[in-house]
């Protein structure tokens, strides 16, 4: 009866290789989605100032029955003025069709999502404001970077 000597107990060379490629892919996989997430946290922080947008259109439609064609019609500062603000670039109230839509261009530097936009859409039925919240087709943010209230 023969004993082997060779008693190995390490790793080769290709399992090695093998787990580190897996680990390199999850890596990846994972940093995608992670920037993502975080892209989409600084956009649900710029909406706040949304919310306030769409507090004053309401309440200038509701008292003057139509919308507002400015942020100063709106009660709102300048649009450039939201530039002091973290990640808000800029936030108008249109001055064209549709009236009283806030477009919200948002500043996150080194991402996608930087220089993009996003808008708040009203509609009044029965006169009920309603909002719709939409990255527009030109200049518009990547869906899976807006707030789930905005995928359409």
């Amino acid at each position: 009866m023969a004993i082997s000597i060779n008693n190995n107990k390490g790793f080769t060379i290709i399992e090695l290789m093998a787990v580190v490629s897996i680990v390199s892919i999850l890596a990846v996989v994972g940093m995608a989605t992670y920037s993502d997430y975080i892209v989409r946290s600084k956009v649900g922080e710029g909406m706040v100032f949304a919310s306030e947008a769409k507090t004053s259109v309401t309440d200038y439609f509701y008292n003057m029955q139509k919308m507002p064609r400015n942020n100063q019609q709106a009660g709102l500062p300048p649009a450039e003025s939201y530039d002091k603000y973290d990640y808000i670039r800029k936030l108008e109230v249109s001055s064209a069709e549709p009236y009283g839509a806030i477009t919200i261009t948002f500043k996150i530097p080194g991402s996608k999502a930087d220089n993009k936009q996003l808008q708040l859409i009203p509609s009044t039925k029965d006169g009920v404001m309603a909002w719709t919240c939409l990255p527009p087709e030109e200049n518009g943010m990547d869906t899976n970077q807006v707030p789930p209230s905005c995928r359409g």
